[in-house]
């Protein structure tokens, strides 16, 4: 019996596999080539404009707070651990940021949440034009 499932699958699951690739990818390349295209043409422009990252220690927040500042976004970037942040800060400078300020504060706290914000829009500015 088991032979005979070995068989079946060696005959069947070649053609199958072969007949689903040829259909599914040329659709997914497509996609991609055309989301592509939509993401160069509608890029947004971060340069002078300013990012706040949270959690910009490590992780996510890091990298992120890194490509902000290669594409030439001005940072404030907030995390717990203001040894790794530090280091963060310095390295995003490097990167290519504009401005970069480091906020020690934990948003599990509200009032943590208000002063960075607050911090934050006392060193920028509140708004483009700075007012």
């Amino acid at each position: 019996m088991l032979g005979l499932i070995h068989t079946f699958l060696n005959l069947s699951a070649p053609p199958f596999t072969f007949f689903s690739l040829l259909l599914l990818l040329p659709p997914l390349y497509l996609f991609k080539f055309f989301t592509s295209l939509l993401s160069t043409i509608f890029s947004e422009s971060v340069a002078g404009k300013v990012v706040l990252i949270t959690g910009a220690s490590s992780g996510i927040g890091e990298h992120l707070a890194y490509e902000y500042a290669r594409r030439g976004a001005r940072l404030a970037l907030v995390g717990r651990r203001e040894n790794a942040l530090r280091e963060v800060v310095d390295r995003a400078a490097q990167c290519g940021s504009p401005e970069v300020i480091m906020i020690g504060a934990d948003v599990s706290k509200a009032e943590d949440c208000k002063r960075l914000v607050d911090e934050t829009i006392n060193h920028v500015g509140s708004g483009p034009s700075g007012e």
